[in-house]
């Protein structure tokens, strides 16, 4: 199978980017829970919980069956010691992610029980990220390097290791679950240029790939003969420029606003998407919990307006604004570049400077850029919102007081289903009308494949990003 960029480093805890890292890091390293085609988050290494009546803590019940590849049990200590190496910032660079965690403890062998500072619904899919990957503690503790080899009990060994180029994988016998080790061996293939990851699928090389809006049509041909299938997922990824609202200049709402007048979607969409990135104006796309109709058409392309708000705001002629984009990814590259010539047209001056995927982000996150990447998706609409505008390791200048309540509030696990959807839909409103970003479109994660390959239109992972999840996929024989 073939995706976009295979990692350098096979920490979980020291991910710099966890959509690059989930699918080849996965396999190794089991969690908590699981995301499954759904989106839903059901039991992995934890078989059930409970959540204490002020959602502020949450008990983990342990399944008796799961060892570490070296034989070590993964027990309640595995569990607590794995917690808080990634939550500690000496160790881990995905700390952040954890804000919500008080702290992690033993009730006993086989009970771990984590206590929040906030009501933690979202929690539970925070825990099922490779980000939160239960480790090996006592075999790292013996000498072992988990940045070069494996320390999981996950369904998979690592067994071939070519950092920035692919890793071979083979099942480990014994594994609780033998429907999640269907090959007995495993290729994953980082191909980041577009042709040659299509040009593989097409010649057999790979059985799955990832698909980009932008190679829809030239994939067309493909598909179109036997044997060859392809499948979309429902839009919730988007691409968006996320925006440092305290950046000099950016803090004035009336700004951001008129960056989103600025950009003309529909050609951007056409133009490098192939029609299939339709145009979006707030964070969460039609057909998502929460997704907000009164704001759903609040941006249409208008230069005009975007010159008369500039000037309301008194911005400077030519305002500077530094945009970060993943150096070679597409459609990034292409779409930043369009996106740099429209703000021109309004008197904007978008300097592009390009990063590699595994440093954009954190480079975003030190303050005073905007980032053209894809929108960071979850299986809630809450951890979305949050995870994108409200966790420090992610945005740099905190939202509105107004929106932080609206998202914190949603997390409460006592609430009913139409009181959440309240919330995001205000929480959703209010990220667009202060143009926490520029929204341009929202496209569907397509997966490739030959059909022969098993379980590719139902991978956990890609019901809500545009990432593999070879858990309970296959080819057959």
């Amino acid at each position: 199978m073939a995706g976009n960029v295979v990692p350098n480093n096979l920490d979980p805890h020291q991910s710099g980017n966890y959509t690059v890292d989930f699918p080849f890091l996965s396999p190794v390293y089991d969690r908590l829970t699981q995301v499954v085609s759904g989106p839903e988050v059901v039991p992995m290494l934890a078989e059930e919980w409970t959540f204490a009546e002020d959602g502020r803590a949450v008990d983990f019940r342990l399944r008796d069956d799961a060892v570490f590849h070296s034989g070590n049990p993964v027990d309640a200590d595995a569990v607590v010691g794995s917690l808080e190496r990634a939550r500690d910032p000496q160790q881990s660079k995905v700390s952040g992610r954890f804000d919500m965690v008080a702290s992690v403890q033993a009730v006993d062998e086989r009970t771990v029980r984590i206590t929040t500072n906030r009501p933690s619904l979202d929690l539970l899919s925070v825990l099922a990220t490779t980000e939160a990957a239960i480790v090996d503690v006592v075999a790292m503790a013996n000498g072992l390097d988990i940045s070069r080899e494996g320390a999981g009990s996950g369904p998979y060994e690592f067994d071939q290791v070519r950092p920035g180029d692919r890793i071979t994988y083979v099942r480990h016998e014994g594994y609780w679950d033998p429907e999640a080790q269907k090959p007995a061996r495993l290729e994953l293939i980082g191909l980041p240029d577009d042709n040659s990851r299509l040009n593989a699928f097409r010649s057999g090389q790979v059985d799955a790939i990832k698909v980009d809006p932008d190679q829809y049509d030239d994939l067309q041909s493909v598909v179109a003969q036997p044997g060859f299938t392809l499948h979309e997922y429902p839009i919730v990824q988007s691409y968006v420029l996320y925006l440092d609202i305290g950046t000099p200049g950016l803090e004035d709402t009336r700004v951001r606003q008129a960056l989103n007048y600025a950009i003309d979607r529909e050609s951007i969409n056409s133009a490098l998407l192939n029609g299939r990135c339709p145009p979006l104006a707030q964070p969460l796309p039609a057909g998502l919990d929460g997704h907000n109709t009164g704001v759903a058409e609040l941006y249409p392309y208008d230069p005009d307006r975007a010159r008369q708000l500039l000037k309301e705001a008194g911005a400077p002629d030519n305002l500077p604004i530094r945009i970060i984009y993943v150096a070679g990814a597409s459609p990034q590259q292409e779409m930043a570049t369009a996106v740099q010539a429209q703000l021109r047209e309004v008197g904007v001056d978008a300097q592009l400077i390009p990063i590699p995927a595994v440093d954009a982000q954190s480079t975003f996150r030190t303050g005073g850029y905007g980032l053209l990447n894809i929108f960071l998706s979850a299986p809630t609409p809450g951890q979305i919102l949050l995870t994108n505008y409200l966790a420090n390791f992610r945005f740099p200048t905190p939202p509105s007081q107004e929106f932080a309540d609206a998202v914190l509030q949603s997390l409460d696990p006592s609430l009913s289903e139409g009181e959440r959807t309240e919330l995001y839909e205000t929480a959703s409103g209010i990220a667009a009308e202060e143009a926490y970003s520029v929204f341009l479109c929202g496209s569907p994660t397509m997966i490739a494949y030959t059909s022969d390959t098993v379980g590719m239109d139902s991978l956990g992972h890609a019901d809500f990003t545009s990432v593999f999840d070879v858990r309970y996929a296959g080819v057959t024989s």
